[in-house]
This record gives C-alpha cells, sequence and structure tokens, in this order.
C-alpha cells in the first residue's frame, strides 16, 4: 500500500494533487534527476524542487504509512494561516508548477517537457481566406461541463472538448478587419492543438455564476470521461472531429426539468464535514463489487458463466483440502492468508487465473458455457506454477463468499485491463497521441467549501487506489464511473470528478524509479535529525512528566518540594528534612500523607522506604506531614479502618463552626459511638439526635443514622468514609432538626461587601472595607436599611449601586437580593446622593453627527452637553421636546424637534435610530449614551424603517464619495428595488449598479476592495430582501458600497500595486486627520494563492511572480492565464 498525507488544516486540495505528481512515474523521475546546488540554490529548507524531492523519495523509500508536506509547505513561504484557507486544485496546481520552473534553471526544466501543450489561435478571413495566427502554451485545459448563461451541456469530456475547439463566426457589427485584403469581412475565429503533452491534464470546470441567485453554485451535472482518449481526433480540423451523443441522457434530463423544480441550494442540502470517508473507501469497507462490465456477454450467459465457475471453484477447495488433509499438517497462517481479503494464497490467486483464461476464451468465441472442465483430484498439480503445502479446514460459507467476490473483482479487473490494451491497439492506427487515465482528482460538496480526494492508477501493479488525505485504499475500476456526477441532479452540491490527469500510451516500467544516492544520503540526514529531535522531544517530555511538587508539613512550618517520581521515599525525607530544618536522628523521623485541610495524618510507609514515588501513588501537590520521636518512642501504626470524626454540637448561639474531635473503628456499633459522644459532649444518649448531613441533596439537608433499627449496625455500613462530619443535637420533641434550620440558612447566607460612601470615593477606585451577613431571599430594602443602620446614615440619603463598570443604580427595592445577582458573596457599591425613582434613568446626552473628514468608512464626531432623567413612559418626540428646552436652558443651544434624530452612541460610533412614536420603555438603561443629530429637512421614517449609509466607489479615481448617502429603507426591501433609488442618486444604468455590503467597518480601508475578496452582486432584477441572505440587514447604520460595472478593469494588477503602495508606506494624505484615532489594525488579508520562490542571490525572499489567480472560498472556477501574465511580466 501507498503513504498517505496528512491534512495539515485545509490541505485536501494539496494533498491530492501531490499524490498524483507521486504517482506520475515519469515526473516522479523527472524530479529525482534535478540535482541540488548550494551554490545556486537557496537554503535547503528554502528550495522547492529538493523539498518536494525529499517528501517523494520519503513516501517512496521508507515505508510509511502516512506523512506529512510540512517541509514543502514551510518552503512556500506560506504563514500557519495559510494552511487552513481553502483553493482550487488547479490552481495550486499552476502555482506550484510556475514555481518549480522559476527554481530550475533552463537545462534543468521538466515541467515544460511533461505538461505544456502548444495550440494556435486564428481568425480566418472568409474574403481572402488568409489566416492571422498566434501560438500558445498551455499546461491544462478548462473544459466547460454546463452554462445556463450559454445553454451549453456537455454530457461526455469528448463534447467538452470539441465544445472548447468551437469556432466562432465573426459578422454583422462584429466583421473582422482583414490586413491581408483590407477590408471589413466575415471571419472564422478559433483554436486549435497542434502538439499534446506526454501528460495531459485537464479541469472540467464545475463552478458557475448563477445569475438569478447572483451566487456561486457548483455544477454536479454528469459528465463521462473515457479511460483512453483519442486525441487524434481532436488534432483533426473542427468539421471531421467526430463525437457522439448521449441521446437517452438528454431525453431523461430534458423530461426531468420539466417535472422537478430548480435545484435546492446547497446551503439547505450539504453540510460541509471535515474528512470524510471516499465513496472508494465505503465500498472496500462493506466489500461488495458488481458484476465486471463486460458488454460482449448478455447478463443471463454472464451469470449462468458465475454460477458455473463458483460451483467449479467450490470443487476445486473441496478436493485440495482432502488432499492437504492427507499429509495431516494444519499451518493456521495459511489459514488466516487464505481468509483474508486481501489474500496471496496461491491456490486462490492461480484458481482465478484459470477463472480468466476460461472467461476470456468464452468472450472471444473460443469455449462454449457448457464446456466448462471438471476439476479432478489431479487438478492441483496441474495448476501453472508453486507446489501447495498446508492444509486448511473446510471453508464456511462467509469464506466461501469472500473467495467468490475475490475472484470476481480479479476477473473484472484483469478484463478490464485487457479491454484496455485492445483498445490501445486500436486507437494507435489512427496516430500516436492516445492518452490514458490514470489520476481523478474529486471534489465532494458545495461552491462554498468541500473537500478533494483522488483515484489513482498504480504504474506498477495496474490496480486503482483511493487517495483521500492520510488514508489509501484499493478501488475497482468500476469506482471511478460513479465520478461522473448525476445525471439528473437535484441540489447544487455532491461529489463528481473535478480534476483529470492522462498519460500518454507507450512502454514505461513498472518499476520506481531509483532514488540517486545524494537524496538517499538527505533524505537519511533528515531522518536521523527527526528521530533525535523525537527522541529529545521524547525524553523531555518524560522528564517534565517525572517532575513532581509535594506540600511538606512539620508543626507549624510548611514547604514545597521539587521532587521526581522515580526517588526513593527516603530522598524525599531527607529534602524535607533539609528544608525545614528539622535536626533528629533518621530513626526518629518518617513521613505519611496528610489531609492539610482537615490536618489529620493519614497512611504510612512502614517498610517501603526504598520505594520510588511512583509507586507509591504521589500525584502532583499531594501533602505529607513528617512525625518525629523521641528515641525510646515507638511511630503508631496507621489502621485504615480508623474513623476521624468532627462532632459539631448544635447550641443556639452557635456562629461559628467549633467541633470536637474524636477517632473511632468503623466496625463499631452506633450504640458504641452514642458512648463515645456521650463522653465527648455530655449530652445522654438516649436525647442524642445524630445527624449525616447531605452535601449535594437540596431537598434533603440531612438523615438521622441512630434511629432504633440502626443502633447494632457497625459504622462500614453507612459509608460515612475516614473523614466523617457528625451533626448532633439534643430530643427535645422538636417537629424539625434545628440543624436541618441552620442548613438551610446557611444555603441562602450571603455575605455583603461594601465601601464607606462617606469618603466620597469614585466607583472606580473603591475602598471595599466592611461587610455583612444577610439572607439572600431578603428585599433589596431591608438590606438598605441594614446598611443606613451599620453606618448611621439616613435611608434616603443614599444608593445601592453595581459594583461594575457599568456602576448601574439598583431600584427596585422590593427585589429579592438573588434577583439582583447577589448570592453567596456579593460586593456593592455605596454613593451618596438621592436615590432614583423606579421608572427613571440617568442618561448622558451629545451632539454629533457624521464626521466632515472624509474617511474610508463613516466616522462620527460628537461632543457632551449634558446629562438628564429620563421618565420610561415617555414616547421619543416627547423626550426630543424636552431635550430642545433643556438645550436651551443649560446651553443657550436653539434646537427644533422636527430637525433632529435621537440616536444610541456606543464608544465612537452611532447606532440606533429612534423612532417618533416609539416610547422608551425598554430601550433606555441607566447611564445610556444617546447623541443628537441635526437635520437639514425634517424627517419622521416608520418604526421598521432601518437607516443605511452609502458610499460611490469610483474605480478610475480609487475614492470613495463624501459624505455618504443616508437612506431610510425597510428589510422587505428588494436588491432590485435598490437599484432604482441608486440610479436616481448617482446618474448610473440601473444594469451596471454592483454593490456590496461592508461588515468590518472599525477596520476597513479602500485597499481592502483590491486585495481582499469580496462579493459584489448585481442589483437589478434580484429580488432577494435585504434582510435576508447574503446581507442580513437587520439593525440601523450598516454600510453599503456601490460602483459602476462598466468601470471594473479586466486587468487588476494596476489596483493591486497602488492598494499594496499604500498599506506599505501608510503615509498617504487621504488617511492623515481623521476624526477618529485609532491604533494601526492588524488584519489578515484575504489573498490569492502564491508560493514565494527563495532565490539565492536574492536574500530576504521575494516573490514570484505572481499567478494572479482571483482568491474565492470555493475550491472551483479559475480564471487565470499563465501565460498572458508571463507576456505582461516580460513587458
Amino acid at each position: 500500500m501507498y503513504c498517505g498525507l496528512n491534512n495539515l488544516g485545509q490541505t485536501c486540495y494539496m494533498n491530492s494533487l501531490l499524490q498524483s505528481l507521486f504517482m506520475t512515474r515519469q515526473f516522479r523521475e523527472a524530479l529525482f534527476r534535478w540535482k541540488y546546488d548550494e551554490k545556486k540554490h537557496p537554503e535547503q529548507q528554502d528550495c522547492i524542487p529538493l523539498q518536494l524531492q525529499l517528501l517523494f523519495a520519503k513516501m517512496q523509500d521508507l515505508g510509511l504509512v502516512n506523512t506529512d508536506a510540512k517541509g514543502l509547505v514551510k518552503s512556500f513561504q506560506w504563514d500557519p494561516q495559510e494552511s487552513f484557507a481553502q483553493h482550487d486544485v488547479q490552481e495550486f496546481c499552476r502555482v506550484l508548477f510556475d514555481a518549480i520552473q522559476q527554481s530550475c534553471s533552463e537545462d534543468e526544466e521538466f515541467i515544460s517537457n511533461l505538461y505544456q501543450s502548444h495550440s494556435q489561435s486564428f481568425v480566418k478571413c472568409l474574403n481572402c481566406q488568409n489566416e492571422s495566427i498566434r501560438n500558445d502554451l498551455h499546461m491544462d485545459l478548462s473544459l466547460i461541463v454546463k452554462s445556463d448563461f450559454l445553454n451549453v451541456y456537455n454530457e461526455s469530456l469528448e463534447k467538452a472538448l470539441k465544445f472548447y475547439l468551437r469556432p466562432e463566426k465573426l459578422e454583422g457589427d462584429n466583421k473582422y478587419s482583414c490586413s491581408a485584403c483590407n477590408t471589413k469581412a466575415e471571419a472564422i475565429k478559433g483554436t486549435r492543438l497542434t502538439q499534446i503533452s506526454d501528460i495531459l491534464t485537464i479541469q472540467l470546470n464545475r463552478f458557475e455564476f448563477d445569475y438569478t441567485t447572483f451566487q456561486r453554485k457548483k455544477v454536479n451535472d454528469y459528465v463521462s470521461f473515457p479511460f483512453l482518449l483519442d486525441m487524434n481526433n481532436f488534432l483533426k480540423p473542427y468539421d471531421e472531429i467526430q463525437v457522439q451523443d448521449n441521446v437517452q441522457l438528454l431525453i431523461e434530463r430534458e423530461k426531468f426539468k420539466q417535472e422537478n423544480p430548480k435545484p435546492i441550494d446547497e446551503y439547505q442540502q450539504w453540510k460541509p464535514k471535515n474528512r470524510r470517508p471516499s465513496p472508494g473507501e465505503k465500498e472496500m469497507k462493506k466489500v461488495t463489487f458488481d458484476e465486471p462490465q463486460i458488454q460482449q456477454v448478455a447478463p443471463n450467459i454472464k451469470q449462468m458463466f458465475n454460477n458455473n465457475l463458483i460451483e467449479a471453484h467450490q470443487k476445486l477447495q473441496e478436493n485440495w483440502s482432502r488432499i492437504q488433509g492427507k499429509q495431516g499438517q494444519v499451518y493456521e497462517k495459511e489459514k488466516a492468508c487464505f481468509t483474508s481479503k486481501q489474500s496471496n494464497n496461491p491456490n486462490l490467486m492461480l484458481t482465478a487465473d484459470e477463472a480468466y483464461d476460461i472467461e476470456n476464451d468464452m468472450l472471444f468465441g473460443n469455449v462454449d458455457i457448457g464446456e466448462l472442465p471438471e476439476v479432478e483430484d489431479e487438478g492441483i498439480n496441474q495448476v501453472k506454477s508453486k507446489n501447495i503445502t498446508g492444509s486448511a479446514k473446510p471453508v464456511v460459507q462467509n469464506q466461501q463468499a469472500e473467495e467468490q467476490e475475490l475472484i470476481l473483482e480479479q476477473i473484472e479487473e484483469e478484463s478490464h485491463n485487457l479491454q484496455l490494451q485492445e483498445d490501445i491497439q486500436m486507437y494507435l492506427k489512427n496516430g500516436p497521441n492516445v492518452y490514458e487515465l490514470y489520476s481523478v482528482m474529486i471534489h465532494s460538496g458545495g461552491a462554498q467549501g468541500g473537500h478533494y480526494y483522488s483515484y489513482i492508477k498504480s504504474f506498477e501493479d495496474n490496480r486503482w487506489y483511493c487517495f483521500n488525505d492520510h488514508t489509501v485504499s484499493k478501488i475497482r475500476w468500476g469506482s471511478i464511473q460513479q465520478m461522473f456526477g448525476e445525471k439528473l441532479p437535484k441540489y447544487n452540491s455532491g461529489t463528481s470528478a473535478y480534476f483529470l490527469m492522462y498519460k500518454k500510451v507507450g512502454p514505461l516500467s513498472n518499476e520506481k524509479p531509483a532514488i540517486p544516492d545524494r537524496l538517499k544520503e538527505l533524505l537519511e540526514k533528515e531522518v536521523e535529525i527527526q528521530r533525535q529531535m523525537q527522541e529529545r522531544i521524547l525524553f523531555e517530555r518524560r522528564e517534565k512528566e517525572m517532575e513532581i511538587k509535594i506540600r511538606a508539613f512539620y508543626k507549624n512550618k510548611d514547604t514545597v518540594i521539587k521532587a521526581r517520581k522515580d526517588w526513593p521515599l527516603s530522598k524525599l525525607k531527607e529534602y524535607v528534612v533539609a528544608d525545614l530544618n528539622v535536626r533528629e536522628e533518621d530513626e526518629n523521623t518518617r513521613l505519611r500523607f496528610f489531609d492539610h485541610h482537615e490536618m489529620i495524618p493519614q497512611e504510612t510507609f512502614r517498610g517501603k522506604e526504598d520505594q520510588t514515588l511512583l509507586q507509591l501513588h504521589f500525584t502532583e501537590f499531594k501533602s505529607v506531614v513528617l512525625e518525629t520521636k523521641a528515641s525510646y518512642e515507638k511511630f503508631e501504626d496507621f489502621d485504615p479502618r480508623i474513623l476521624n470524626l468532627k462532632i459539631f454540637v448544635f447550641r443556639e448561639d452557635i456562629t461559628n463552626d467549633s467541633f470536637i474531635r474524636a477517632t473511632i473503628k468503623d466496625d463499631k456499633t452506633i450504640l458504641q459511638l452514642q458512648e463515645l459522644i456521650s463522653q465527648k459532649t455530655g449530652i445522654p444518649q438516649e436525647s442524642q439526635i445524630i445527624l449525616k448531613k447531605y452535601k449535594f441533596d437540596a431537598v434533603k439537608y440531612s438523615e438521622q443514622i441512630n434511629i432504633k433499627e440502626n443502633l447494632e449496625k457497625p459504622l462500614i455500613d453507612f459509608q460515612l468514609g475516614q473523614q466523617v462530619s457528625l451533626y448532633i443535637e439534643e430530643n427535645s420533641g422538636q417537629e424539625e432538626f434545628y440543624w436541618n434550620q441552620k442548613f438551610d440558612a446557611d444555603k441562602y447566607r450571603c455575605t455583603v461587601v461594601f465601601n464607606d460612601p462617606r469618603k466620597n470615593l469614585p466607583y472606580e477606585v473603591p475602598d471595599y472595607c466592611f461587610q455583612l451577613v444577610i439572607d439572600s431571599r431578603s428585599p433589596l430594602s431591608e438590606l438598605k436599611e441594614r446598611l443606613a443602620d451599620f453606618l448611621g446614615i439616613d435611608v434616603d440619603s443614599f444608593m445601592i449601586k453595581r459594583a461594575s463598570k457599568s456602576n448601574q443604580e439598583l431600584k427596585d427595592l422590593s427585589k429579592p437580593l438573588r434577583d439582583n445577582g447577589i448570592i453567596g458573596r456579593g460586593t456593592i457599591f455605596i454613593q451618596m446622593g438621592k436615590p432614583a425613582v423606579e421608572g427613571f434613568f440617568n442618561v448622558k446626552i451629545a451632539l454629533g453627527g457624521v464626521s466632515q473628514q472624509a474617511t474610508d468608512t463613516v466616522e462620527f464626531d460628537s461632543e457632551d452637553l449634558f446629562d438628564i432623567v429620563v421618565q420610561s413612559d415617555w414616547n421619543v418626540y416627547q423626550f426630543k421636546q424636552i431635550l430642545c428646552q433643556e438645550a436651551l436652558k443649560q446651553k443657550q443651544l436653539e434646537l427644533d424637534p422636527d430637525l433632529i434624530r435621537l440616536r444610541n452612541k456606543v464608544n465612537v460610533k452611532f447606532g440606533q435610530v429612534y423612532k417618533n412614536e416609539e416610547t422608551l420603555l425598554n430601550k433606555i438603561t441607566e447611564k445610556q449614551k444617546l447623541c443628537i443629530e441635526r437635520l437639514k429637512v425634517p424627517e419622521n421614517p416608520d418604526i421598521d424603517d432601518l437607516l443605511i449609509y452609502v458610499k460611490f466607489y469610483d474605480i478610475k479615481a480609487f475614492t470613495l464619495s463624501h459624505p455618504p448617502l443616508e437612506l431610510f429603507i425597510k428589510p422587505q426591501t428588494t436588491f432590485d428595488d435598490l437599484s432604482v433609488i441608486f440610479q436616481d442618486k448617482y446618474n448610473i444604468p440601473r444594469d451596471l449598479i454592483e454593490a456590496v455590503k461592508i461588515n468590518n467597518l472599525f477596520s476597513f480601508l479602500i485597499t481592502d476592495l483590491v486585495i481582499s475578496s469580496y462579493d459584489w452582486l448585481p442589483l437589478k432584477y434580484d429580488q432577494s430582501q435585504i434582510g435576508r441572505q447574503p446581507w442580513f440587514i437587520q439593525r440601523d447604520a450598516n454600510f453599503i458600497i456601490i460602483r459602476n460595472a462598466k468601470d471594473v478593469p479586466e486587468d487588476l494588477s494596476v489596483l493591486r500595486v497602488q492598494a499594496e503602495q499604500i498599506i506599505a508606506t501608510d503615509k498617504s494624505d487621504k488617511y492623515a486627520g481623521t476624526s477618529l484615532t485609532r491604533a494601526p489594525i492588524q488584519r489578515t488579508l484575504e489573498k490569492a494563492l502564491k508560493i514565494k520562490v527563495v532565490k539565492k542571490e536574492q536574500q530576504p525572499q521575494l516573490d514570484a511572480p505572481q499567478l494572479e489567480v482571483p482568491q474565492q472560498k470555493t475550491e472551483g472556477e479559475n480564471q487565470t492565464n499563465v501565460e498572458k501574465v508571463k507576456e505582461k511580466e516580460k513587458e
């Protein structure tokens, strides 16, 4: 089995391509021939071809189940986040090939030799028959599967290839200006293939833009592709290319289209999962196989053949078992191999070979079905090769079924490969350009994300394998056909082939390429370095695990000893004695476990002084106590059956947790326990009530254990544990135990910590110097009265506030403390002043508006005016009138209630707009900040209207309009409605208006429109509501940017350079003097996939000339033309 690759985050696209390249013998062999030269190449860790060599050598030579491509990824100069970004496999293929080419000199370059095909773009004048030709190079072919816009559906790879080569007629207004005949004439424009590379890579473009929903979608429609591709057919003139339509499929699709609604959006159906098993892996687990797909045999004849074949095989097994049984030799190993699904048993394999020979003769007319040979006892000796020794027990039914499946699988694979060889010979008669499929890269998911894996045919054994990240498994060749897509797709998601690799047929060794000695040496060094690193990490981890901290006590002193688990106990004692400065003879000291919470000595270690702390079950911060004795004394032995009692006796005036200590053995009875308690407390046995407390029972606090039927029971039956707390009270005929009443009070007991308000310290730096205890079920009024008595001040002269940043006043005095969050232990802030009345709020008022300084976002300026008390039953317009009066009174500021807008203010941003008809109830909180905006004209928006800000993006000037347009719209407004509004406001035709919603308002810069990936939405005809997907506008102050689609250049490289310069220098006057002062914001920009190539003569690293592949979250459509980019770089 082959080596898998671990997923480093979301690198399935990279793994599937690397595994396909590894299984391409020509690529692996050419890569191994490349030589690293430290004089002209960068450091080894930065050299991409070298790291790829080491990865492939590791996958081939070390026999690993799986490994990872961390070294290769590091040579890409990627930051850690890049491994968690989804990319397109074709995009990665182009960028990787370009990086390898840049790393190689011209005489070392092998990528173009293997993958570069030649084509011609031509325009043929129909008037003078002159052709204008341009020669093109390409690394892959990107073929259209389906396009609603072009009204095209190609149900086969051959048909897609023909569509790719289809010429276009230039006529009418689009006539061709011919330089040969000097006229505007009709012409034919097209592409023709002239030379095809040894490795042909083809992308089935399964991602397109849906012009009804204005979103990307995945095309999961059925597209068949052959195991053998006769490219001789596509080197002919277009009119001579022969491709057959799948008429039955087209009829079924048309019928289905009429009977069923539009495909469901992928968000409703498909939820991406991390690392799903591929269909091939599921089939291998089920071990089910389809019938061999042999067209020449009718189903009933084939079934008859299989039955006869299985019957012959069973008889052969019986004869073989009988013959081997006579020898009396039973080998369990042989038996295990024989019954395994991966069996290499010679009998099974040779029987399968014979079965294949029989079927082969039958298929080509050499044998009739009824002529299957009888298998005699001697048949074993007639089998082709090896002498078979050993024996097997009679085969059970499930083993027979597995063997039958293996035979059928072998027949199927051999028949398929034989048919391929015959087809190759037939196609080669047409020319040398015959290609065999050997890699299928599959995308599972939708346009917004998914998973890649590969089906690859091995050049070593001609078997197909599923490479799914770190797992590799065998699959049947029939699994490939399951990746054609869905004939009648219902959803815009699914699993289908996306990127194909074909190799030109011809002599090809089935041996692994030889790894050069120089590379083996590097690999050995790397493996040795990794081994040493792993050993060091393992050693450090073990050393860390051996470290332990022990807390040691002696009399009134304690210390923490940093020890090791492999220390003997005697060594720990030496450190404890030295650290606590104990001067006693060694035989007069000992350690024992210690419960430092209850101050009770526990287990001793008599006779275990030489055992390690690990053997003695020491754990982190385990407590021990050092005991000493006189030389004439003996240490007391530890008895694990002794119970340490803490006896709590109820008194009316009890205010603390005072208790009496006692010990008793767990085999003593309750009666004997009562005698002990009577001795310790003086309470007569007949008057004692002994309670065991329940810690976690909210209903029942305790249980009496000295009831009549328990008196003769031993204490061990009550599962008291070694540390026992017992609660004692005298029986005075009470209906409820006194202790239960105390337990209930303790449950709700709350300690309230508070400050001294007479010091007039601000709440930011209070001095919480007092505390009192109160029942948390008490109302706030009771707490306030107790506080007034404690402080000696009038109850109406102070306020109770939360001790938090909000410093909110607690106004409802009837509310229990626990409902105010004061439970267990709570802190409050007391401030002198008149308490507020329920329904009234203190709020802060400011005056401001949109900043006059031009910025990329929507910034606001404001200045504080005054504080005011607000009544919650006012409506907004009533409040505006009061605000205008107060502004005139306090600030001599004349305001008109019809020409102001009232808004919530959070930090430096303005938020919710309060409408005139709304009441302030449940909308205003204590110390809330509100801002007044002045208006030029009156406005009265509806309650459900939302305020949005709009700026126009002038692409040519690279600026955003200022001030922003302010609009009130409803959540039900459609994008089409917006296009009408923007057409009037900005004088742009509706069909050219595109818009985007900016979410990161605080950090947005105009450069993000170029560098990051934004989904610009055409607004016209789109009936989606702004309150729903994709914008979800449900509140005020959303920021929208619009642009004229006509101004968008085809090449964004100039804008990108300009944006990068702005980010790099950060000195543009455009951003100077903004009203909002803020620190530079560090953010990760969404970038196109690129690999940085480090040059030897240029350190530090330089970016590789970038293949400007548009970044997209989908692993889908790729619109980059590599050759055009290179030509521009040369210019």
